[in-house]
């Protein structure tokens, strides 16, 4: 019960910090700020695979999805795919991208509320508001050329 403990706290804190280049980078429509988020998440894949090596059933039973390496995987994709769309100069299909992500992360988080209940509040309060931003902004910028 301690990994659970210790890896919920330091994901809170960890989330914070990945929340910040997702949204400069969505708002400024930046590859360099997405390419921050790319690194981060996949540092967190590394992360989270380390805590939960041996007992994942434990794992996905108390924390769910959202702070899980699943999301850290998918996030880890969308973010490189948006960079690259970013860089090309195709900032209409990485918005698009950028929709889809957060759409994808908040319908982990809602299934976390029924799956988990509690533990679901961990990513609420520090990450999956940055995805409601994301999905508000992507909306607002969905043509942008």
């Amino acid at each position: 019960m301690t990994n659970v403990n210790a890896y919920s706290v330091l994901m809170f804190i960890a989330n914070i910090v990945l929340a910040v280049p997702i949204l400069l980078a969505v708002i400024q429509q930046a590859k360099a700020s997405m390419n921050i988020a790319n690194v981060v998440s996949a540092v967190y894949i590394l992360i989270s695979v380390g805590f939960f090596s041996g007992d994942f059933k434990l794992f996905f039973s108390k924390l769910g999805l959202s702070i899980s390496p699943v999301a850290y995987v998918i996030l880890a994709v969308f973010t490189f795919l948006i960079a690259k769309d970013f860089g090309e100069l195709r900032v209409k299909q990485g918005m698009r991208k950028a929709v889809s992500m957060s759409a994808i992360m908040i319908a982990l988080n809602v299934i976390d509320f029924f799956w988990v209940k509690s533990a679901a509040l961990i990513p609420l309060f520090s990450i999956t508001w940055a995805y409601v931003v994301v999905l508000i902004v992507g909306i607002m910028k969905w043509n942008i050329e």
